[in-house]
Parts: C-alpha cells; structure tokens; sequence
C-alpha cells in the first residue's frame, strides 16, 4: 500500500506541476508580438538597437514619430550593442602607443560611443520629453542576436528596431560597415520573437530627410508602400500608429496589377485634395473591394477597414498605382522619390507576387526584401529614409519568403 501511495503520487502531482507550469507560461508569455491586431489604445512595447553614434539619430527620429500621439502609449527602450573584440596582446607600454592604436576598450567596452549616445538620448529626452529607458549589452557578432532576441522577449516587446549595416555618405552614396552588423541583423530577422523593423537613414544631403524630424517644425511627408502579404499590413499598422503624429502626413500607396483590359487608369489622373483622398472614393471602393484587382482576400478586407476607417475620413492620404510587372513597380519609385521623407514597407511575405516578382534582379540586400532592396540601393535614387517591416510568424509555421 505504501508503494501503491507513493507511486500514484507521483503521477498525481506530476500533472498537476505540469498544469500549473503551463499555465503560468500562459500567463507570462508575450501575447503582443505584431503590431497588425492591436488597437491604438494598446500600449506598443519597442526595442530599439543602435551599434554606434551615427545610426541614433535616424533611430530617436522614428522612436518620436511613433510617441506623437498622446492616445496611443508606447514604451521604447534603447539597447546599445557593443561588439565584444579579443584583445591583440602587444608588447609596447600604453605612453609607447600612438592614438591610432589606443581602442576604446582599453577604456571601457564601447568607449567614447557610450558617451555619445547617452548625451544625444539625454538631449533627446529634454527637448521632446520622451522617457527612452537605456541598456547595454557586449557580445560577439556570432551571438549578439541572442541578447537581442533574449531581451525583446524579456521586455515583451512587440517590435524591434535595427539601425541599417550600411551609412550614406556626403555624396548620398550607401557605405557598407561591419560585416557583424549585417550578420547580426540578419539573424535577428530570422530568430527575433516579435516583428522587426530595419531603418535605412538616407536623405541627409537634402533639407527634408525624417531625421529633421527631431529638430525641425516642417512636416513630414511619409508614403506606405501597400503590395500585399502580412509585413505590408504590418507596415500599415505601424503608419497609422506614426500618423497620430501632428508633424507627419501619411499617404497609403497601394499598388495594384493592372488588367488586360485597361492599359492605363484614370485613378493617376485623379486630383488628390490638400489631406491626400483622392476624388473619386467610388472607384475606389470598388478595386478596394475586389472588382479591379487580383489581390488576395484578406488584403482587400483589410485595406477596406483601414480605408472605412482612416481614410474616408481624411485623417490618411490614399494612393492607387496600376502597374502590370516589377519593371513598372521601379518606375513609379522613382517617381515618388524625391517627394517623400520616409518610405515605410514590408519586406515581404507576398508569394510569387508579378508587382515585384522582376525586381530580384536589383537584389544586393535579400534580407530586406525585394522592394526593400531597391529603396535601399547606393544606385537608386531617393531622398527619403527607408523602413522595411517584418511581422512576427511562428516559426513552427515556417516563414513565407518574398
């Protein structure tokens, strides 16, 4: 009897433990991993990462688009990454060495790029009142992903926000840094628990780039690139969020693959008011509601929410584009590419999509996607900052590439 006991006991408690650990998984697990489901009362949890000085200006810039409104919390933290680099043993004494060959971690991990975020994040914090709660962080690029994604899912966040591995120039040209970075971004991309955003600063030979948002009045002009697919519909969720901004104007421009029947649309031909909205909303309507266009279902339900509900009233501008192949998608870029400050897009998620299935050929960056790959080429020119978006898939479900 007593072996009978201690026997069933066992199992008894066994499941019960197991019970309450499930539970209490439940209960402490992220359930806000995208941004897409989330009302605008929801409070938006964002991880933003910086390796050095140069990236933190594009980064405050997109963390105070996404704090102008007062209706729609956010709470963002700052991670510093600093690359953990093997010491060269030398045999010269510290007065022996030359200024070129004292690092800074013979100071401190991060050296003078510590003191240089913290002024600029203590200068950003006085002027927009803004709380960014700071953290740090020293690894190696083979593991630095893993604090990344360790902490978002500490902090349960629902984005994170990587700084691009490459920087633009004086003469507007893109300039590749540290290999790790790009490495370390890449593997965040695949691992990250939550969506990911990856901020391409350009524009900052002209007067009007996004970064001017932190210390300039002017309004900014910011365009949503709607393909198509889950990370396009992230991207939109994140532009209404920034919308509520009182210095931001959004407009959604939708592409959409243009028939046989009708080589060119009336709809470019449109008058947009002063807000964006186009004229004709019945015409609209209608390729909004799947009669003109070859869409998938769930997008154009949820282009006709957003439209019902941002759009009709004014608050958005609203842009169709017409195109028949990739080759045309470049073309109207190029057209839009001097208008906008801030490009926000997908990476990707659209299948075999004939609106960018062309563009592979310009790929040099396949971790930003098609579309974003082409905004963030040294050889196309644009003026504004790029925004590519990635929304949080399960990866038991595996994830769709573009």
């Amino acid at each position: 009897m007593l072996l009978v006991s201690i026997v069933l006991n066992t199992i008894i408690s066994g499941i019960i433990v197991s019970f309450l650990a499930k539970g209490e998984e439940k209960m402490f697990s992220n359930n806000h991993t995208t941004i897409e489901p989330q009302e605008m009362e929801d409070e938006l949890k964002i991880l933003a990462c910086v390796y050095d000085p140069r990236q933190v200006s594009a980064i405050l810039a997109t963390i105070l688009a996404i704090h102008g409104s007062k209706t729609s919390p956010s709470t963002t933290y700052l991670m510093h990454l600093i690359e953990l680099v093997k010491k060269i043993k030398s045999n010269l004494l510290y007065h022996e060495k030359e200024n070129g060959d004292i690092s800074d971690d013979d100071e401190a991990f991060g050296g003078n790029d510590v003191v240089d975020i913290n002024n600029a994040l203590d200068a950003f914090t006085e002027d927009t009142k803004i709380l960014v709660q700071q953290k740090r962080t020293v690894s190696s690029f083979l593991s630095l992903y893993e604090e990344v994604c360790n902490e978002a899912e500490n902090l349960q966040v629902s984005i994170i926000l990587l700084p691009f591995h490459k920087h633009q120039r004086i003469d507007g040209k893109l300039e590749s840094g540290k290999e790790g970075i790009r490495i370390t971004n890449q593997k965040v991309l695949r691992h990250a628990p939550c969506s990911v955003g990856v901020v391409i600063e350009r524009g900052l030979t002209t007067s009007f780039g996004f970064s001017e948002l932190i210390e300039s009045e002017n309004i900014q002009n910011v365009a949503t690139l709607f393909f198509g697919g889950p990370d396009d519909r992230e991207a939109v969720a994140w532009s209404l969020r920034i919308s509520k901004c009182p210095r931001i104007n959004l407009t959604i421009i939708r592409f959409l693959l243009s028939s046989s029947s009708s080589s060119s649309s009336n709809l470019e031909n449109e008058q947009i008011d002063k807000s964006g909205v186009q004229s004709n909303e019945k015409e609209i309507l209608m390729s909004l509601s799947g009669e003109e266009t070859v869409n998938d279902e769930i997008d154009n339900t949820f282009m006709v929410d957003f439209y019902n509900r941002h759009v009709a009233s004014g608050k958005i501008g609203y842009v169709e584009n017409f195109v028949k192949d990739g080759r045309e998608t470049v073309e109207c870029l190029k057209e839009i590419g001097d208008i906008y400050s801030l490009f926000i897009v997908g990476k990707g998620g659209r299948g075999n999509n004939s609106l960018t299935i062309d563009m592979s050929d310009w790929e040099e960056c396949p971790e930003l996607g098609s579309v974003g790959d082409i905004l963030a080429s040294s050889d196309f020119d644009i003026h504004g900052s790029v925004l590519v978006i990635q929304q949080h898939r399960d990866v038991k479900k595996g994830l769709i590439h573009d």
